[in-house]
């Protein structure tokens, strides 16, 4: 997680990465609303969703920024398996891990609770909860939609922090 007290040096390639994991979370939130509607498409929007956030992730702990992206090649192999359910699922591992790690930078009311709201709608969803799946794809995807309205209100450089903590 990156320091906003912290200003570093930003060439483009950190302003296209915080743009494009920044990106994921507003296509995460509509595609997630979108689940219930839309199911074939909303996907693989998350599919979609899910690779912005690992592919240009910012945290300073390698094993958490591994895992994240893990999920997310998991996610994808699956997807061109045939095995909806389970990329669906990895796709839910990362952005629910992504956003317990955003409470702690905003706070926002009950995004701690996400990974367990997730998981709730991927069981929901493999098991055909029909308006269970309806009402936590709401909060997930509204949970989302807050978290992406914050996160485009900070400048660039508070996704990237302080450069030298980063482990390789």
């Amino acid at each position: 997680m990156a320091d906003p007290h912290i200003q570093s040096p930003m060439d483009v390639w950190d302003k296209i990465t915080v743009i494009i994991y920044r990106t994921g979370f507003v296509i995460a939130a509509f595609s997630i609303l979108a689940l219930t509607w839309y199911p074939q498409q909303a996907q693989i929007a998350v599919l979609i969703a899910a690779t912005c956030c690992a592919s240009s992730l910012h945290i300073y702990l390698k094993h958490f920024r591994l895992t994240f992206q893990f999920a997310t090649w998991l996610a994808l192999l699956c997807a061109l398996l045939g095995w909806h359910e389970l990329a669906l699922g990895g796709a839910l591992v990362t952005l629910g891990g992504l956003c317990f790690k955003e409470y702690f930078c905003f706070r926002v009311p009950l995004l701690n609770l996400q990974p367990a709201f997730v998981a709730a709608l991927w069981f929901a969803w493999v098991f055909e909860g029909g308006w269970i799946v309806r009402i936590l794809s709401l909060i997930v995807g509204g949970l989302l939609l807050i978290l992406a309205v914050q996160k485009w209100r900070m400048p660039l450089h508070f996704d990237i922090g302080d450069k030298t903590k980063y482990q390789i």
